[in-house]
């Protein structure tokens, strides 16, 4: 989608420099030369940074390119960044402006530098990163949705209708349907078999294994708070990090604990380095989000920790299991799966899912 040149061309032809005298007060101009692909999916979006300047200071700048027509995921981030951006400047990249056209959406927004790449990640960084997270569900936890509902539901998905439940439902006999495909299959046999008498008794449960996640309290939720996702203006040990959160395409109103389970859950499945003190890092982040949410009134009847574990098994089953099984059905690797499998023998096991 779109080259450099394309890009230049585009920026004299519409006179996006005018976007930009707000930002850094006069009249800007497009550096030629700097002009980057972050990332490019399969024809549907690109993420490109640019540098402007004029001619005192240059500033870097995120161009987003949707192609059209707009998938649902891609429709809710234009609308975090032209709706709700007001609402949650203190989470997001600035919004510069947005240019549409018959066949593109072009979406300018402000560039903050990835956290990877300031830092080597340590567990003790996430305890930076959670009251950003806690403060962020916070705006609009249960109750305080309420005076931006009438916006919100026009394109927020939502995680709990009888829709939705449909969906999940679809989703656990996709699951069941892949757990018979592969133990036909001799090698994912292996890995399976010692699972999946349990799996299947456990399936039969869902959609909703564990209604403690949606009676916790749910709230605007980023959806893939994964480290990639997370940016910030410095990152240095006694600094402010000023977290600012990036890929808005997954945000749903859904129970918070979600969040916290691709921010602190899935880096422990994915970082072997860090299993040995597993629990300890999971019960200080989720002590660390807690006690931040307390700060704003909210509390959790049932104990975190669990609440932590049950939000884990209700993604992996209502999903995500499926999602991993039919990889490697495919022949492709899936990281996750084993973690997943065992996780699910262990903690089901503990929260009386079989």
């Amino acid at each position: 989608m779109s080259n450099p040149q394309e890009i230049s061309t585009r920026w004299q032809q519409n006179d996006w420099k005018d976007m930009f005298k707000h930002v850094l007060g006069k009249q800007v101009e497009l550096i030629d030369g700097q002009i980057k692909c972050l990332k490019s999916s399969r024809k549907r979006t690109s993420v490109w940074k640019l540098m402007i300047t004029n001619h005192i200071q240059s500033l870097p700048v995120v161009l987003k390119i949707y192609k059209t027509p707009l998938k649902q995921n891609h429709e809710v981030e234009i609308n975090m960044y032209e709706k709700a951006n007001q609402l949650f400047q203190k989470f997001m990249p600035k919004l510069y402006g947005i240019e549409r056209n018959d066949d593109e959406i072009w979406m300018f927004f402000e560039y903050v530098q990835p956290l990877r790449g300031q830092i080597k990640l340590v567990p003790k960084h996430l305890e930076k990163i959670i009251p950003t997270v806690a403060k962020f569900h916070a705006h609009t936890f249960e109750s305080h949705y309420l005076p931006y509902k009438d916006t919100f539901d026009a394109w927020v998905p939502p995680y709990h209708s009888k829709e939705k439940n449909r969906e999940k439902t679809k989703h656990i006999e996709k699951t069941k349907k892949y757990l018979d495909e592969g133990m036909k299959d001799r090698t994912i046999r292996k890995m399976l078999e010692p699972h999946y008498d349990v799996l299947q008794r456990i399936l039969q449960k869902g959609p909703i294994f564990f209604p403690e996640v949606v009676e916790a309290g749910q709230s605007l939720i980023h959806g893939d708070l994964h480290i990639h996702n997370i940016s910030c203006h410095n990152a240095s040990e006694d600094s402010d990090w000023k977290i600012r959160f990036v890929d808005w395409e997954s945000v749903k109103y859904a129970p918070v604990w979600f969040d916290l389970v691709v921010l602190v859950e899935i880096l422990l499945d994915f970082r072997g380095d860090w299993q040995k003190n597993a629990e300890e890092i999971r019960k200080k982040c989720v002590h660390a989000y807690s006690e931040e949410m307390k700060k704003y009134g909210i509390t959790f009847s049932t104990d975190p920790l669990i609440l932590l574990k049950m939000t884990y098994l209700q993604r992996t089953l209502e999903k995500k299991l499926s999602n991993h099984i039919r990889r490697v059905l495919r022949g492709e690797k899936s990281l996750l799966l084993t973690k997943y499998l065992q996780k699910i023998k262990d903690w089901g096991k503990e929260l009386d899912l079989y």
